[in-house]
C-alpha cells in the first residue's frame, strides 16, 4: 500500500468551479478553517492520526479501483493539475493531520472528499479582486454622487436666482405702491376731517374742572348747526312756494289765452256761418213720379233663396267641420289616456322589479355575510384546535427538527461519510447471479 503512487487531484479553476449551494468566498474560508484545524500544532494525537492515514489508504485503495472513469479526463485539466503539481512540489510541503476525536466540528462539517481536495488542492484568493473591484465601485460611485451633487448644485442656485429676480421685481412693485400711498396721504384733501370748535377756550390744566365749559361750547355748536339747518329749510320752503306761485301766474296766464283764443275762433265761425246763410241758394222744386211700375226690388226673392241656401251650406259645412274637430279631439284624448296608462303600467312593472331585485340583492348579500362569518368562525376554530395542537405536541415534531441529528458537508451537502460514490445509476451495472448488463 505504501508503494503506491500518491493520488493526483485536479486543480479546478476559479472560473469554472462552483460548488452546489455553497459560495465561493465561504469556500476559501472554510478551506483556511479546516487547515487550521488540522495543522500539527492543533492535533498531536499520534493515535488519531495514524488511524486517520490508515482510513485515508483504504479509501485511497477503493477509489483506485473505481477510477478508470477519472483516466479519461481532458488533457487540458491534466496538464493544468501537472503544473499546479509542479509549482506544489516547490513549496513546502505540510504533513496530513487527521481529525480530533474530542471535537465535533474538527474536519467533520465537511465530506471525505471535501475534505481531502481542501488538503490538496490549492484554493484560489479572490480577496486582491474584490478588493480592487470594490475600490473601483467606490471610485464610480463617488465620481456619481459628485455629478449628482453638481446637477443638484446647478439646480439650487438657478432657483435661487429665480427668486432673487421675483423678490426684486416685488420690492419694486412694493416700493412703488408704498410711494404712491405716502404721496395720496401727502396730498391737501377736499374737505377738513378735523373739527374745530367756535371761539374753543383753552385746554384745560385739570380736566375735571374745565368739563363744563367744554360742554357749553359743544351746546352752543349743535344750537349753531341745528339752527343753520332750520334757516336752510326756511330758505328751501321759500323757494319752493314762489315757484309754485310763479307756476299758478303761469297757468293762469295761458288759461286766459286759451279761452280768449276759443272765443276768437267761435266768432269766425258764427261770421262764416252768417255769410253762408246769406248768400244761399234758392228751394229745389218738389219732385215727380216719371215711372209706374218699381223700379227697385223686383229680383230680390231670388237673390234672397240663393243666399239661404249658400247660408245653409255654410252652417252645413262648418258644423260638420266642429264634429270632425270634437270627434279628433275625443279620440286624442282617449289616445292620450291609453298612452298614460300603458306608462304607468310599465312604471309600476319596472318598479316592483326594482324592488324584487333590490330585495334579492339585499337577501343575497346577507345570506354571503352569514356564509362569511360561518367561513371566518370554523376557519378560527380550526386555527385555535392546531395551535392547542401545536402546543401539545412535543419537540422534534416536523421533519426540519428532525433532520438536526443527520450531519452534511458544509460544501456539497452530502452526508460526512460520502466517500466519492454517486447517487447517479451507471450505464452498465453488473447483477449478482446475472451474465446480462442492464
Amino acid at each position: 500500500m505504501e508503494n503506491k503512487p500518491p493520488m493526483e487531484t485536479i486543480v479546478e479553476e476559479g472560473e469554472k468551479y462552483k460548488p452546489r449551494k455553497y459560495k465561493l468566498n465561504n469556500w476559501t474560508d472554510k478551506v483556511e478553517d479546516v487547515r487550521d484545524i488540522l495543522s500539527p500544532k492543533k492535533c498531536p494525537d499520534r493515535k488519531a492520526f495514524s488511524s486517520g492515514k490508515a482510513k485515508g489508504l483504504n479509501l485511497l485503495n477503493k477509489f483506485e479501483q473505481s477510477g478508470d472513469r477519472e483516466k479519461n479526463m481532458s488533457s487540458e485539466s491534466l496538464s493544468s493539475s501537472r503544473c499546479w503539481k509542479s509549482d506544489n512540489e516547490m513549496k513546502p510541503k505540510t504533513p496530513p493531520a487527521s481529525a480530533c476525536h474530542d471535537h465535533n466540528k474538527a474536519g467533520q462539517e465537511l465530506c471525505y472528499v471535501c475534505l481531502q481536495r481542501a488538503q490538496q488542492n490549492s484554493p484560489l484568493y479572490y480577496s486582491e479582486e474584490r478588493r480592487r473591484r470594490e475600490i473601483e465601485e467606490e471610485r464610480l460611485i463617488q465620481q456619481y454622487q459628485m455629478l449628482k451633487d453638481q446637477d443638484t448644485f446647478f439646480k439650487h442656485q438657478m432657483k435661487s436666482l429665480a427668486n432673487r429676480e421675483q423678490n426684486q421685481k416685488n420690492a419694486a412693485y412694493n416700493l412703488g405702491v408704498a410711494e404712491a400711498v405716502r404721496i395720496h396721504k401727502n396730498e391737501k384733501p377736499g374737505f377738513y376731517r378735523s373739527f374745530l370748535f367756535d371761539k374753543r377756550p383753552f385746554s384745560p390744566e385739570i380736566k375735571a374742572l374745565k368739563q363744563e365749559e367744554h360742554i357749553q361750547g359743544l351746546l352752543k355748536q349743535i344750537n349753531t348747526r341745528r339752527e343753520k339747518e332750520i334757516k336752510q329749510r326756511e330758505n328751501k320752503e321759500l323757494m319752493e312756494r314762489l315757484e309754485q306761485v310763479q307756476l299758478t301766474e303761469e297757468l293762469a296766464a295761458q288759461r286766459a289765452k286759451y279761452i280768449q283764443d276759443k272765443m276768437e275762433e267761435k266768432e269766425c265761425y258764427k261770421r262764416a256761418l252768417d255769410a253762408q246763410i246769406k248768400n244761399r241758394f234758392p228751394q229745389l222744386p218738389i219732385s215727380e213720379p216719371d215711372s209706374f211700375e218699381p223700379i227697385f226690388g223686383r229680383d230680390e226673392a231670388e237673390l234672397m233663396v240663393e243666399t239661404r241656401k249658400r247660408e245653409l251650406n255654410c252652417m252645413r259645412q262648418q258644423q260638420e267641420a266642429a264634429a270632425s274637430h270634437k270627434r279628433k279631439a275625443i279620440l286624442n284624448h282617449l289616445v292620450d289616456q291609453k298612452r298614460d296608462l300603458l306608462m304607468l303600467q310599465k312604471t309600476q312593472q319596472q318598479h316592483l322589479a326594482d324592488r324584487d331585485a333590490e330585495l334579492e340583492r339585499v337577501n343575497k348579500m346577507n345570506q354571503s355575510l352569514q356564509e362569511d362569518w360561518k367561513r371566518s368562525a370554523e376557519m378560527k376554530r380550526q386555527r385555535d384546535w392546531e395551535q392547542k395542537d401545536f402546543e401539545r405536541a412535543p419537540d422534534k415534531l416536523f421533519l426540519l427538527d428532525q433532520c438536526d441529528k443527520y450531519q452534511r458537508c458544509k460544501q456539497c451537502q452530502r452526508s460526512t461519510s460520502n466517500g466519492g460514490h454517486s447517487h447517479q445509476w451507471p450505464l452498465k451495472k453488473p447483477l449478482q447471479g446475472s451474465r446480462l448488463f442492464v
